[in-house]
């Protein structure tokens, strides 16, 4: 029997979950952003992982124009309200804060 993301969502596992859920608790962020932040090249498998804890965040696709000044669409992935008190328990449950 496949396991519900509620039975997985206990701890964060690693500092990086840590960042990058602090992160998304302040609103929006690209894939560049949370690079950044938390020092992590796979963020888009960052996200399942924190996906799979139970946590509810979706992709918002944003149009702009590159340094090039060519049109471009990027993504920014969006923690949504009814995971922000889970997100908020994972973070506090966490021993990575000083992360």
């Amino acid at each position: 029997m496949k396991k519900t993301p509620a039975t997985t969502a206990k701890r964060l596992t690693s500092p990086r979950h840590y960042r990058a859920l602090q992160e998304l608790l302040k609103g929006p962020r690209t894939i560049r952003q949370l690079i950044d932040k938390t020092g992590a090249n796979g963020i888009p498998q960052l996200i399942v992982s924190l996906k799979n804890k139970g946590l509810r965040i979706d992709t918002i696709e944003r149009t702009g124009v590159d340094r090039d000044g060519r049109h471009v669409w990027y993504g920014e992935y969006i923690l949504l309200d009814e995971s922000r008190q889970l997100a908020e328990k994972l973070i506090a449950a966490s021993d990575f804060g000083g992360a």
